[in-house]
């Protein structure tokens, strides 16, 4: 009897000191929500896909959100503001736009890309909240879409669609009020667009501290993809992307989301890819394939929003939080079931704001605003 006392504590012990090296996640199923409303009601009819909100962010106490289809042509259109403190939503003024979908932060401002101007396509648009109001900046030269907006080493880049012969990247060293084209260069010869119907940057982003900005152009389907560094004052050819970041069809951009982290970058497309040197990718899987919708970095921790539709048609929607030093080590946070699926979010100090859409189909709940407190 007291051998096998004995064999028990031992046992005993040995369980309690393996299970104090793990780390324990909770993970809260069908979590409650507050539906917030659906903002861009006041601006579309119901269900239609403009009302997506694909871009939010907090801002100095309120929660920012844009809408819109530059396909589709639906503007102009305002942006959506809710007051936290109040609960309120409020719409600015009408822009000359037809969609807002990346809001990026130009040295201590918010700023919004705009995407297609509904004037004359000779310049493109930017906008910069500036004492309440979103100021337009009609400064990017053949911006018939300005896709991405940022800051870098002083300078802001501006990544644009434009027609044949131009220079799909322009920059500033006035603080954004004026731009000029920056040259791109592929082999050592000047890239060439010539004839061709699609010049577009998508997406820049910052690794490493260096700048790069992803190349899409040609004719027709599939078009060439590649990444380009800068360089000397000008963008060089790094690698071919073809077939290396792929993406589900969420929205019209090619990338949901990119963040740095952690000396990685982190890259969502409906798939997540992670990288160090924008060559070699990574890819991090999620149960049951689910999809990638979005990334936030706030307090420093690197935060996934995924969504998959069900056998019963409803979307499990979950929110993921970057752990550990692994590549691919994320713990789950919660998740719950939604009629559509997920398209945005923004987080702050433990609050989750998701932005709702079904961005194939029309459904009534397009661009519904959820609030889930996780604390």
């Amino acid at each position: 009897m007291d051998r096998r006392i004995a064999v028990c504590l031992l046992l005993f012990l040995f369980f309690c000191l393996l299970f104090s090296s793990c780390s324990f996640h909770t993970v809260i199923s069908d979590i409650p929500f507050t539906e917030l409303g659906i903002p861009s009601d006041v601006t579309y009819p119901k269900g239609i896909r403009a009302r997506s909100p694909w871009d939010m962010c907090v801002w100095d106490g309120a929660l920012y959100v844009g809408g819109g289809d530059f396909d589709a042509n639906t503007g102009p259109l305002p942006i959506y503001r809710l007051d936290l403190e109040t609960n309120e939503w409020s719409a600015s003024e009408l822009l000359p736009e037809e969609e807002f979908n990346r809001f990026s932060v130009i040295g201590d401002r918010l700023a919004v890309p705009g995407i297609d101007p509904k004037e004359g396509w000779e310049l493109g648009n930017y906008y910069v909240l500036t004492d309440g109001v979103w100021e337009q900046k009609r400064v990017l030269p053949n911006g018939v879409h300005c896709f991405d907006i940022v800051e870098f080493d002083g300078r802001i880049y501006a990544g644009l669609g434009v027609p044949d012969t131009e220079s799909p990247i322009v920059s500033s060293d006035d603080g954004g009020e004026t731009f000029s084209p920056v040259g791109m260069q592929k082999d050592g010869e000047k890239v060439d667009t010539t004839g061709l119907d699609t010049v577009r940057v998508y997406d820049l982003f910052v690794l490493g501290g260096r700048l790069y900005a992803s190349f899409l152009y040609g004719n027709e389907a599939p078009y060439s993809y590649e990444l380009y560094r800068f360089e000397d004052g000008v963008f060089v050819f790094d690698n071919d992307w073809n077939g290396k970041v792929k993406r589900r069809a969420i929205s019209y951009r090619m990338i949901c989301e990119k963040v740095e982290y952690n000396d990685r970058l982190y890259i969502a497309t409906g798939n997540l890819y992670t990288t160090t040197d924008l060559d070699e990718m990574s890819v991090v899987t999620f149960p049951y394939s689910a999809s990638v919708f979005d990334l936030a970095v706030e307090g420093g921790r690197l935060y996934a929003l995924c969504g998959r539709r069900q056998d019963d048609g409803l979307v499990r929607v979950s929110v993921w939080r970057k752990s550990g030093t692994g590549v691919a080590n994320f713990v789950q946070l919660f998740n719950f079931e939604y009629p559509v699926a997920p398209i945005s979010f923004a987080v702050r100090d433990g609050v989750f704001y998701i932005g709702m859409s079904d961005t194939a189909n029309e459904n009534d709940l397009n661009g519904m605003i959820l609030k889930i407190v996780y604390r």
